[in-house]
């Protein structure tokens, strides 16, 4: 587990902002075609790991991570209010649902300087929704994005293939493993069971004369 300073010694107040990165591919096939926007609940612009985040202050709302130490099927939510209406397109204009989210959080040590970061999170966009709050003329847009984190994923999926000569042989044509299912499948196996014997023994029966 790494030494975080900011939060060692029982400091009686801890500085932080959370830092998030959504990737959007944009064509599966091809995952150098993406788009990447990060933004943080900072300020100030900051720079981790050479990518920079654009600062959001208030506007930006991060919900809680689970804490364990292990890997958790956990979810997590992601806001950003006073949203125009042109930057929505980022919502509505992309295939969000699928994108991956990575989310970190910044220490910053008394002199308000950047000292130390955690990775959270990391899992991706499963919805997302848009509530509009409208004052006079002006329209204020809050997007919310739900992402649920790649142990949950991996969890949820189904995928597999039939155990049947036809189906195996569609992906594997010369592999023969598969030929035999529908013969053995009521077939009963006495593994580790002491051989049994045969109780019905034949008897010959000689006869003849005198």
């Amino acid at each position: 587990m790494d030494n975080i300073p900011a939060v060692a010694n029982n400091k009686p107040l801890v500085i932080n902002a959370e830092f998030v990165k959504l990737t959007i591919f944009n064509d599966v096939s091809n995952t150098a075609n993406v788009n990447v926007y990060t933004f943080s609940s900072s300020y100030r612009t900051e720079t981790i790991d050479e990518v920079e985040y654009t600062p959001l202050g208030g506007m930006l709302a991060v919900g809680v991570q689970q804490r364990d130490i292990r890997a958790t099927s956990a979810d997590t939510s992601i806001s950003i209010s006073g949203i125009d209406g042109d930057n929505m397109d980022i919502v509505l204009g992309t295939k969000i649902k699928g994108s991956e989210i990575e989310i970190i959080r910044g220490f910053y040590d008394n002199n308000y300087i950047l000292s130390n970061t955690a990775h959270r999170f990391t899992g991706i966009v499963t919805s997302y929704n848009i509530a509009e709050d409208r004052q006079d003329q002006t329209d204020n847009f809050t997007i919310t994005l739900n992402a649920s984190s790649f142990k949950a994923v991996l969890e949820n999926r189904i995928a597999g293939i039939r155990t049947n000569k036809n189906n195996w042989q569609f992906i594997y044509p010369n592999d023969e493993s598969m030929n035999r299912p529908e013969e053995i499948a009521n077939t009963y196996f006495d593994f580790g069971g002491t051989p049994k014997r045969d109780t019905q023994a034949s008897t010959t029966v000689a006869t003849g004369n005198g």
